[in-house]
């Protein structure tokens, strides 16, 4: 499909400093009236970028490959977003804020190089059309087209509105730096084996837990075990003695039992010894 020569145009027209835009652009619909008037009509109804829209553009141009990775770790962030916790999520927000203010600032060094003026509030909006183009890849493709003529915003988890927002044509995204579905496919895969370390350690964790656990209450049994063994061993001395004992008056009660027999046996006989002495002192 042919490019419309209305793109080549714009982007070389949008990265003209702010004040030399209109009069460039009136003599390039000028020049072009007579060969394609169509064209010369849409290259004088080109509207100056905004402040902010400008740096942004001076961004994809001058440091195209921090623009490009910037984007690219929004369309991560943007794929790896279901798989994040409300934690993590915020803290990546933090830092999407952090990196794009980073970038915004060095886009103000590219505004002062051409003595454009860029106060804090223009690289705010600098910073937050970096943060729509990071959250959303058709305002990512409307950032590198290089024709953005306003800022972006995010709001909530809608669409960007690009409204009125590129100049000429809109962006069809081929100029976005998208990862491929094999890049896509890597990540999903990295995150899938990083979420399956992070479970591993995680029962790794729990079961070390639990063997601890378990060695403590092994070595707590052993101690009880081995104290009952003791006292089991005491316990059968002591009834092995008390055996011994109880045997040794067996004996003796037999013995006693005998001498008893013989002590009645002779008691006996002196009562009989006795009644036959008195009879005899009686006769």
């Amino acid at each position: 499909m042919a490019t419309d020569p209305l793109v080549e145009v714009a982007f070389e027209l949008y990265a003209l400093p702010p004040a030399s835009f209109t009069a460039e652009r009136n003599a390039r619909a000028k020049a072009a009236k007579a060969d394609d008037p169509a064209l010369a009509k849409r290259i004088a109804a080109l509207r100056k970028a905004s402040a902010p829209a400008w740096i942004v553009g001076q961004l994809v141009r001058h440091r195209a490959e921090k623009v490009g990775q910037v984007l690219e770790l929004g369309a991560e962030l943007r794929d790896a977003q279901q798989d994040l916790d409300a934690a993590t999520l915020t803290q990546l927000t933090k830092d999407r804020r952090a990196l794009t203010s980073a970038l915004a600032r060095e886009g103000g060094e590219l505004a002062a190089a051409q003595e454009v003026n860029a106060p804090p509030a223009v690289l705010d909006e600098v910073s937050q059309t970096l943060q729509a183009a990071m959250a959303d890849a058709d305002a990512a493709a409307a950032v590198t087209s290089g024709r953005l003529i306003r800022a972006l915003e995010v709001v909530g988890f809608d669409p960007v509105d690009l409204t009125d927002a590129v100049a000429g044509p809109a962006p069809d995204g081929s100029a976005a730096p998208a990862p491929q579905v094999d890049e896509l496919a890597s990540r999903r895969a990295r995150r899938a084996a990083e979420r399956a370390v992070r479970d591993a350690e995680k029962a790794l964790e729990r079961a070390t837990r639990a063997s601890d656990e378990a060695r403590r209450a092994t070595a707590q049994h052993t101690r009880v075990r081995d104290e009952a063994n003791k006292r089991l061993a005491e316990l059968r001395r002591e009834i092995e003695a008390a055996e011994r004992a109880g045997a040794q008056a067996e004996e003796a009660l037999a013995e006693d039992a005998k001498s008893a027999e013989d002590a009645a046996a002779a008691e006996a006989d002196a009562r009989d010894a006795l009644e036959k002495a008195r009879a005899a002192l009686d006769a």
